[in-house]
């Protein structure tokens, strides 16, 4: 935002007047009708945020983060905005039928105003916990631990999360060192916070002594094994050169930017930054979203610790306007699709057409406009159909983006780690699934984009295929293996660490 000229602030908040003055919450402003919404071929959206009892939800929308806080097997979701005049924090439950509950009054969450949500289960007792972060400078990140009724307590100095220093971008999860418990990661502008988790509820912060350190000014991050080692490398995203650490697997890491050929140069301006393996080739490939450069940029992991610029090739660069990126695979072909959103900019959904090439289909499936300027795109199968569904939220609209499906098969895999070796949120394992038209991998993720994070279930889509090899990678190295698992249109399983024990719900 600092880099931005006058006018395009001005024009902002123009398009913020004439698109969203009554905060864009109303159904009949947001819904884009798309023609072949019943088409069984083509997976299109809808706007279902009025109709499954949302509220006014701000107009400065930030953060979205969906977790199961009951364990009652339905995805509930958090919402936080940066806005200082109005509600700031929300907290909605599903209520099993796919419809919303406003819960956050009794919620024990406090109102403020926040750029970043997310979920882990910290102190593996089988209820996830809430970590955010605030847009008040110098504050820590805030720990909420679940209480197991829907209600929340913090324990942020209980916990050790006490740096006061910076202002904060970003936080996210991931067990970097495999102990079993997962550590959380502070995304400052100029400075990093790692803090380690050392159990018993307790986190240490130890960033300078794991080798992170950079110079540039820090806008996001991710988190993600990108050489198969399961050890969780960290990519930071820079106004000037990026900064790329591997992972060494002793605690500690160590920057391969430009060996890694991931140095933007002095002219990067990165701001959100997602990953996933587009090209199933077993390898984590990386899009970063530009902010005042001229376009975004699609790195294919070339598997031999390197990366490669394919963004013209691919059709994929956008325009350099970048608020938020995502893998996922809408359709449910077995080929992970990228979205990207802007700031002035329509969104994109880059549809995966392989060999390296993608088309952007957001206006055909109905989420290129009218909802822009969106900070968050957080996915999900909150109504348990199989199919892909987004929240989208930003400063211009605000939208439940139900998707209609279509005649593809999919599965959706939830693990649970047994606790003690691996987290109980699973978070940093590896799930890789293999049919007759090929294998896809996929990470259990705790954050990533801008500021937001997925259903920590994995899906995976599978096109007209209907059996499955699937092994499950846990963290400390055991593995689960189960072999020609039937898959229809809506397979959901559990899959427990603890005598590799598969459910079918």
């Amino acid at each position: 935002m600092h880099k931005y000229s006058t006018a395009i602030i001005i024009f902002s908040i123009f398009l913020f007047t004439v698109l969203s003055c009554n905060s864009s919450n109303d159904s009949s402003e947001n819904e884009t009708v798309v023609a072949g919404s019943n088409d069984p071929e083509n997976a299109v959206f809808k706007n279902v945020l009025i109709d499954k009892g949302f509220g006014d939800l701000g107009t400065l929308g930030q953060s979205a983060s969906w977790g199961d806080i009951n364990n009652d097997g339905f995805l509930d979701i958090a919402l936080g905005n940066t806005d200082l005049r109005s509600r700031s924090f929300y907290l909605y439950q599903n209520d099993g039928s796919g419809n919303f509950n406003d819960i956050t009054e009794g919620s024990g969450i406090g109102d403020q105003p926040i750029r970043s949500l997310t979920w882990a289960d910290y102190d593996n007792d089988g209820y996830i916990d809430l970590a955010l972060g605030t847009i008040r400078g110098g504050a820590p990140p805030v720990l909420y631990k679940n209480l197991k009724n829907s209600s929340f307590m913090d324990v942020t100095s209980k916990a050790g999360l006490t740096r006061k220093d910076g202002f904060l971008f970003n936080v996210i999860w991931s067990d970097y060192n495999l102990d079993g418990h997962v550590d959380l990661f502070q995304i400052n502008a100029r400075e990093l916070h790692l803090y380690k988790n050392i159990g018993n509820g307790i986190f240490e912060e130890v960033a300078s002594e794991a080798g992170i350190v950079k110079e540039n000014f820090t806008r996001g991050a991710v988190l993600f094994d990108f050489n198969n080692d399961m050890y969780p490398d960290l990519f930071l995203a820079n106004s000037g050169s990026d900064n790329f650490f591997i992972n060494n697997g002793d605690g500690t890491f160590k920057d391969i930017t430009s060996e890694a050929g991931l140095d933007g140069g002095a002219d990067s301006n990165t701001g959100p930054v997602c990953t996933g393996d587009f090209n199933n080739d077993g390898f984590i490939d990386l899009y970063l979203g530009s902010q005042g450069r001229r376009r975004n940029v699609l790195f294919r992991n070339n598997g031999d610790g390197t990366f490669t610029d394919i963004s013209e090739k691919a059709n994929v660069k956008d325009v350099g306007d970048a608020r938020t990126c995502s893998f996922v695979d809408y359709d449910s072909d077995g080929l992970i699709d990228i979205v990207a959103t802007n700031h002035i900019n329509p969104n994109k959904l880059f549809k995966n057409k392989e060999n390296e090439e993608f088309e952007d289909v957001a206006e055909q499936v109905g989420i290129r406009t009218p909802i822009i300027d969106v900070f968050s795109t957080a996915w999900a199968d909150y109504n348990q159909d199989g199919f892909m569904d987004v929240f989208l939220y930003g400063h211009i609209g605000i939208g439940l983006m139900e998707n209609s499906g279509n005649k593809n098969n999919n599965i959706i895999i939830e693990l649970i780690g047994n606790g003690s070796t691996t987290n109980m949120s699973a978070i940093s394992s590896r799930i890789i699934l293999q049919t007759e038209n090929g294998t896809q991998t996929r990470e259990v993720a705790g954050g990533g984009g801008c500021c937001e994070q997925n259903m920590l279930p994995v899906h995976f889509g599978v096109g007209n295929e209907t059996k499955a090899d699937i092994l499950v990678k846990w963290t400390d190295g055991v593995q689960c293996d189960f072999q020609d698992f039937d898959i229809n249109k809506n397979t959901r399983i559990n899959v427990n660490q603890t005598g590799c024990k598969l459910e079918v719900l």
